[in-house]
């Protein structure tokens, strides 16, 4: 037999090294792009204290980046683009704005300051008079806590509509 001759082992049949390291980029990339596009679709759940029909939740998040309990009451949609700004400054992509008929609604934001991640925030009508509207504010446990006590710490916000309304609303702060 000559010596120039090739014998063809198992070994040629295999699958060079840096095909298979390239496969495998490949995949663990497209499975890493799926898992992060899917963790950001969220489902809005009501969350109302009362289920009161005129109270209707059409956002929320885990993340406001505003650190203590902060209220307002939106009655344009310039101001609503101003709160989203504000928290899209750390997201890319950014939470689109929710549309909002401000003819027929009035929107209210609740940013729950720092809290347990299976905590919510419920709101429901107080007092009302001529003058004015009260909304309370009521965090409730959606879930038992965690079997080793820890437990994530989240700032989330809160949009919810109420019929439009020129009242003073005024946010009262149930325990």
């Amino acid at each position: 037999m000559k010596k120039s001759m090739k014998r063809h082992t198992i070994q040629d049949t295999r699958t060079p090294i840096s095909m298979r390291v390239f496969w495998g980029i490949l995949c663990g990339t497209f499975f890493f792009c799926q898992m992060s596009c899917n963790s950001q679709k969220q489902v809005v759940t009501a969350q109302n204290t009362d289920n009161d029909p005129r109270i209707k939740l059409i956002d929320e998040d885990l993340y406001s980046g505003i650190y203590q309990l902060e209220t307002s009451v939106v009655r344009d949609m310039k101001s609503l683009k101003k709160f989203y700004a504000q928290i899209n400054k750390t997201r890319k992509p950014g939470l689109p704005v929710p549309s909002v008929d401000f003819s027929q609604h009035t929107a209210l934001i609740i940013c729950a300051g720092a809290q347990e991640a299976d905590e919510k925030v419920g709101i429901s009508f107080g007092d009302e008079n001529d003058k004015e509207l009260i909304i309370n504010i009521k965090k409730h446990s959606v879930a038992e806590s965690t079997a080793n006590g820890t437990s994530t710490i989240t700032y989330p916000f809160y949009v919810y509509t109420i019929p439009s309304t020129m009242k003073s609303v005024h946010f009262v702060k149930l325990k």
